[in-house]
This record gives C-alpha cells, structure tokens and sequence, in this order.
C-alpha cells in the first residue's frame, strides 16, 4: 500500500477527530469561565454582605458611644442640679447649727447624710444609665447579627 493512499483514507478521521478535540476544549474552556463568574459572583455577593454588617456593626457601636455619652451628660446635670440641692441644704444646716445649739447634733448629722446620699445616687443613676445603654446596644447587635444567624429571632423585639 502506498502512504499517499492511505492518507485521504485517515483524513477525515484526523480532522473529525481534531475537531471533537477543539470542542472539548472549547467546552471545558466555556466550562471553566462559568465557575470563575459564579465564584467572582459569590464572593461579591459575600463580600457586600460583610461591608453591610459592618456597616451595621459601626452604626451600633456609635450608638452605643452616644447613648452612654448622652447618659453621662444627664448623669452630670443630674448630679450637678443635686449638688445645688445639696449646697442649699448645707447652708441651712449650716444657718441652723449657728441658731441653735440643740439641733447642731441633727445638722451634723443631716449634712453627713446628703454627703454620702449625693454620692450614692450620683453612683446609681450613673451605673444604671450605662449599664441600659450597654444592655440595649447588645440586643441591638443580636438582634440584628446573631439572631438571624441561629434563628432565634423570635427572641427579639419587633
């Protein structure tokens, strides 16, 4: 057999099956594209989703910082209208304990009192202004990250 005549025999053979080979390739090419997008998209999607919460995770931290800021503003102008009080109330005592000998013992110990009173009350209301402020920002966050992550929503409030 001569080669040149076995050649237009294998022809069509090598040129089918060099065709079937670039369309596999081609596909797996295609193939390979579609699973980048979708990986590309994913991650996008992924990544909008952390800059969301993060976004939401900074908006709770300054409103817990506000609140507590605004609630030791009050604190402070509570606490200052008390020592107004207080300064009253000792230049009372102080105006008593002059007129009368007997009720000094009374005044002494009413001005001891509005000392320890002030500072008892000025320690409460700023414990319990900070510790709402600290409580409510935290079931912000859960509500807002946690429970949906583990479905206790339910748990929240409306």
């Amino acid at each position: 057999m001569n080669k040149f005549t076995l050649l237009p025999k294998i022809l069509p053979y090598c040129c089918i099956f060099i065709t079937f080979f670039a369309l596999y390739f081609a596909y797996r090419c295609w193939k390979d594209e579609q699973i980048a997008i979708t990986k590309t998209l994913t991650l996008e999607a992924q990544f909008k989703a952390y800059q969301q919460n993060n976004n939401a995770i900074k908006q709770i931290e300054s409103t817990i910082i506000e609140t507590i800021k605004d609630e030791q503003a009050k604190t402070e102008n509570l606490r200052d209208n008390v020592d107004n009080g207080l300064v009253e109330l000792r230049v009372k005592v102080a105006a008593i304990e002059r007129n009368s000998a007997t009720s000094s013992d009374v005044a002494e110990q009413a001005l001891r009192l509005a000392k320890s009173s002030q500072q008892d009350y000025y320690r409460l209301t700023n414990a319990i202004g900070y510790n709402r402020a600290i409580i409510e920002g935290w079931q912000q966050y859960y509500c807002q990250e946690i429970a949906p992550k583990n479905n206790t929503q339910f748990m929240c409030k409306e």
